[in-house]
C-alpha cells in the first residue's frame, strides 16, 4: 500500500510512539513459520546485515522504525543514539548533548541485550525514559537531540545555561527548531527517498509546551522543501493537550502559556489535513487499579492504542485502508472540518441502558457530573480521548472493529464508516505493556473517531481569551492578533455549515 513517516517531538509523544513500535516489533516473524497479518515495511524499514547468508541481499533482514524522534538534551536516557550503529562518526569535540551523569540501563535494556527473559521487569520506577521500554534499534539519523534545553520528566524542560527559561512558549520552539533545522531536513530527505509509495506523515507532539512550535516549523520546513509541487500530501498529527494539567492539576496555565497552547493548536491544524487532538480522560472501568496518572509509561499508552489501531488499518494485509482512504471517510469532502474532535476506546457492551440492536455503543462522558460518587462498576465502559464530548450534529463518524460493526442499525449509517482490524488488541499484549486496561471489559473492544459541531463550543473560550487580550501582551507568542481570531472564527464556522449559522450561542 505504501511507507508511512513518522515524526515524534518530545517525552510525551515519543513514549507513544514507542509503544507503538514496540507493537510493530511484535509482528516481525523471527522464524520460517511465524504467520505474517501485516505488511511491515509500511512502519518499519527493512534492510540486510551483509555476509550473514540468506536474504535477496545475502544477509538477514532487519527492521528499523521508518521514523524521525525529536528530544530534548539528555532525554535519551541510557541510549547511546550511536551504540548499535556499525558507524560512529569520529567527533573533533565533545559530544554536547551527552549528560554530565550517564543514565545506567534498566533491567529491562540489559536483558534486551543479553537475550535474557525480560517478561515483569518493568515498573513505573524504571521507565522515566521512552528508552527504557523501546524495543528496536533506531538509526542514528532517525533520532535528533536539541542542543539548548534540558530534558526534565514530566516538565516542558530548561534552558542549559539560563534555568529560569522553560521551553514552555510556541516562540521558543520555533526559535529551538532553528538549531537543528538542517540536520532535521536532511534526515526527513534520507527517509522520504527510502520510500517507494510514500502514503504520508504521520505525528505525534504536544500543544501546551514549545513542542507545539517547533512542530510546526519542522512540517513548514518539509512542505517547502519536499512538498512545494501541488500535491496535496496527508499530514496527520495527534497533538496531546494539556499533559502538563493531567500530571499536575493544581498548576494552572499563565495567560501566556494559554495563548501558546491555543496558538499551538490554531498552527498544528493550519498546517495539518488531519488534525487529532489527544485529551484523555482517565475515569473509565476499562482502566484497572494498576493505572498510574503520573508515570507517563502508562499514560502515553492510551492514546497508543487508539493510533495503533489506525495503524494496523493501514499496514494489515486484508481489508487494508490508506491513510488517503481514511482521511476522506473523515472529511467527507469538506477540508476545513480537519478537527477530530470525538475520540474515544469503548469497551465491549455489557447490556443494560447503553446496548442498540446488540451493538456496542459509546456514552457521553459529560453526561456525567461527579466521578467521585460512582463505584466503579458505574463507570462507563469506554475511555474518552477527545476534546468534546457527543453532539447531535456529526459530520462523519468512523469505527475501527475486530469484526464488522451494525452501522446499518445506525440513524447516521449515511455518514459512517467501519473498518476492520481483527488485530487491534495486539499492543495489549507485549512484554512491555503496562498492563493498566481490563481485559475482561475490553474485551472486543473498538474505536471510534468522529467529527461533529461541538467542536465550535470547545473553541469558544479560545476566541474570547484572545479577543481580550491586548496585543502587546501577545507579541511574545502571536505576531498578528487579528489572524489568530479569524483563523478560530473560520474554524467554528466550518463545523457550522450546514445547520443555522445565526444560533443564539454562536457569536456570545
Amino acid at each position: 500500500m505504501g511507507e508511512v513517516l513518522t515524526l515524534s517531538f518530545g517525552q510525551y509523544a515519543n513514549n507513544t510512539t514507542t509503544h507503538l513500535y514496540n507493537c510493530q516489533e511484535s509482528q516481525i516473524p523471527y522464524t520460517r513459520n511465524t504467520p505474517v497479518n501485516h505488511n511491515l515495511t509500511t512502519f518499519l524499514s527493512k534492510s540486510y546485515s551483509p555476509n550473514s547468508g540468506g536474504g535477496s541481499s545475502g544477509g538477514n533482514a532487519n527492521y528499523y522504525p521508518r521514523a524521525l524522534v525529536f528530544e530534548l538534551r539528555g532525554g535519551l536516557g541510557a541510549l547511546n543514539k550511536y551504540e548499535y550503529s556499525e558507524k560512529t562518526p569520529q567527533f573533533d569535540q565533545p559530544v554536547t548533548n551527552q549528560p554530565a551523569n550517564p543514565v545506567a540501563k534498566n533491567e529491562y535494556q540489559r536483558g534486551l541485550d543479553l537475550n535474557l527473559p525480560t517478561d515483569s521487569l518493568l515498573n513505573t520506577n524504571n521507565t522515566k525514559y521512552w528508552t527504557d521500554f523501546n524495543k528496536l534499534i533506531y538509526k542514528p539519523n532517525s533520532i535528533i537531540t536539541s542542543p539548548n534545553f534540558i530534558h526534565e520528566y514530566k516538565k516542558p524542560g530548561s534552558h542549559f545555561n539560563f534555568t529560569n527559561q522553560k521551553y514552555e512558549l510556541f516562540q521558543t520552539g520555533q526559535l529551538e527548531f532553528q538549531t537543528v533545522a538542517n540536520d532535521s531536513v536532511e534526515s526527513c530527505r534520507y527517509w522520504l527517498e527510502k520510500c517507494d509509495y510514500f502514503q504520508g506523515m504521520q505525528i505525534g507532539t504536544t500543544t501546551n509546551d514549545a513542542w507545539g512550535g517547533f512542530t510546526t516549523s519542522m512540517i513548514q520546513a518539509v512542505q517547502d522543501e519536499f512538498f512545494n509541487n501541488n500535491n496535496k500530501e496527508n499530514i496527520w498529527i495527534y497533538a496531546t493537550m494539556n499533559q502538563k494539567q493531567q500530571q499536575h492539576p493544581k498548576k494552572k496555565n499563565t495567560l501566556l502559556q494559554s495563548i501558546s497552547e491555543i496558538y499551538s493548536f490554531i498552527e498544528l491544524c493550519n498546517h495539518s489535513s488531519v488534525l487529532f487532538p489527544i485529551k484523555p480522560d482517565y475515569n473509565s472501568s476499562l482502566l484497572n487499579v494498576k493505572f498510574d496518572t503520573s508515570s507517563i509509561w502508562h499514560t502515553s499508552f492510551i492514546p497508543a492504542i487508539f493510533i495503533n489501531a489506525i495503524w494496523g488499518v493501514n499496514s494489515q494485509l486484508d481489508n487494508i485502508a490508506s491513510m488517503s482512504l481514511i482521511q476522506g471517510c473523515i472529511l467527507k469532502g469538506d477540508e476545513s472540518r480537519k478537527v477530530v474532535n470525538e475520540i474515544k476506546i469503548v469497551g465491549e457492551n455489557t447490556g443494560g441502558n447503553n446496548s442498540f440492536n446488540g451493538m456496542m455503543m459509546d456514552v457521553d462522558l459529560n453526561s456525567i457530573k461527579d466521578w467521585t460518587r460512582l463505584s466503579s462498576s458505574n463507570q462507563p465502559n469506554d475511555i474518552s480521548l477527545g476534546i468534546s464530548g457527543a453532539d447531535e450534529r456529526y459530520f462523519s463518524r468512523n469505527y475501527i472493529s475486530m469484526t464488522k460493526l451494525a452501522l446499518e442499525a445506525q440513524q447516521d449509517a449515511d455518514i459512517s464508516s467501519n473498518f476492520v482490524n481483527p488485530w487491534i488488541d495486539n499492543i495489549l499484549n507485549g512484554d512491555t505493556a503496562p498492563g493498566i486496561i481490563d481485559k475482561k471489559k475490553s474485551n472486543n473492544f473498538y474505536t471510534t473517531f468522529n467529527v461533529h459541531a461541538g467542536l465550535r463550543t470547545y473553541l469558544k473560550p479560545y476566541r474570547v481569551i484572545i479577543e481580550n487580550t491586548r496585543q502587546g501582551q501577545l507579541t511574545n507568542v502571536v505576531e498578528d492578533k487579528d489572524e489568530l481570531l479569524n483563523d478560530i472564527s473560520n474554524l467554528m464556522t466550518s463545523y457550522s455549515c450546514g445547520f443555522e449559522s445565526d444560533d443564539d450561542d454562536f457569536y456570545d
